[in-house]
């Protein structure tokens, strides 16, 4: 992939495609096995993160990786410590008014001395952005950035990023949206299975094509017509009044059979605390459940499934699996 200055990039692919190993090779965090990274047409190898900081390249990760217990100033200079020229300490205040100054060139109204674990997920993006620039980066890579954003911290993000493509910073920007792919970016390029699959200019391809590059195959294959849900299909699980303090409150709702119910909602909103109380693992404070017509209180999560339920819960690999065991022993564990 050709990444230019002054050009917001699409990286796309699905789950698995390999934007992550991507991002880890070009931040220097795996090194590769074959192929080169050239800037500026200079061959570029890093041993680790730093080498790839020091030439321009950093990342935004879609969990800001912070320190919530320490300020905004001592985030940002993290790792790259303003010095006194002549006592070589610290200089706190010549950090601090740099910080001032970056959060003010990014108009962003956040005090230097906050401390990160007072910030909005939102305030946090800022925050790394004004780090990256604070290392002098070239490029930078942005990964699902607006993914726990409200609409109006999209909007300000998006002007963030057309700021800095107009200072001429190179921007890869990965995501899953295409409203904001097509909104936001230039050029793209498609990852499929590890693989390269193609590049080009937005204005140059439709939804639907980047879509058949990302899984291989026309869309309406995949997804079939779903036959239209039957006006007295039976409800399975009536929810009403569903709450647990500090998580969700007064969530009411029916599944019927043969229905797909999505829940929608930003980083933190409740949609995992939910599923977990309906599955027994947490204790509702208040409402009640009826599953097949029938009082539903589980005490545990043997209870519901028991009952015929089953949780596919959002952090497999803590949550879902027990990683040192064999995928037989997983699929059979009690």
């Amino acid at each position: 992939m050709t990444i230019r200055t002054g050009e917001v990039h699409a990286l796309i692919g699905e789950n698995g495609a390999g934007k992550s190993t991507l991002v880890k090779i070009l931040t220097g965090v795996y090194t590769p096995t074959d192929g080169e990274i050239r800037m500026e047409g200079k061959k570029l190898e890093f041993k680790n993160a730093i080498d790839a900081q020091n030439a321009g390249i950093v990342a935004i990760h879609q969990e800001a990786s912070m320190f919530p217990e320490l300020s905004v100033t001592e985030n940002i200079f993290m790792g790259h410590h303003t010095r006194n020229p002549k006592t070589h300490l610290i200089d706190w205040k010549e950090m601090k008014n740099s910080t001032r100054e970056l959060l003010e060139k990014l108009q962003l109204d956040i005090n230097p001395d906050t401390l990160v674990k007072n910030l909005s997920v939102a305030q946090r993006h800022m925050v790394e952005i004004a780090k990256a620039l604070s290392l002098n980066a070239r490029c930078v890579i942005m990964d699902e950035p607006t993914s726990a954003l409200t609409n109006n911290e999209v909007v300000d993000l998006y002007r963030i990023v057309r700021q800095l493509k107009a200072e001429g910073k190179a921007i890869v920007f990965i995501s899953h949206k295409f409203e904001e792919i097509f909104d936001i970016c230039d050029y793209f390029t498609v990852l499929r299975d590890g693989h390269f699959i193609g590049e080009g200019n937005l204005k140059d391809v439709t939804q639907e094509q980047i879509i058949n590059m990302m899984i291989g195959r026309d869309l309406s294959t995949m997804y079939p017509p779903i036959p239209e849900l039957a006006l007295d299909s039976p409800v399975i699980l009536k929810v009403r009044g569903l709450c647990q303090i500090g998580a969700f409150h007064d969530v009411s709702f029916d599944l019927h059979e043969g229905e797909i119910l999505g829940f929608y909602g930003l980083v933190g909103a409740g949609r995992s605390e939910v599923m977990r109380t309906i599955f027994g693992i947490d204790k509702a404070d208040g409402g009640t459940m009826e599953l097949f017509g029938h009082k539903y209180s589980p005490k545990g999560p043997d209870d519901a499934m028991a009952n015929g339920l089953a949780l596919v819960p959002e952090d497999r690999q803590k949550q879902g699996l027990v990683l040192s065991m064999t995928i037989g022993n997983n699929i059979t564990l009690p």
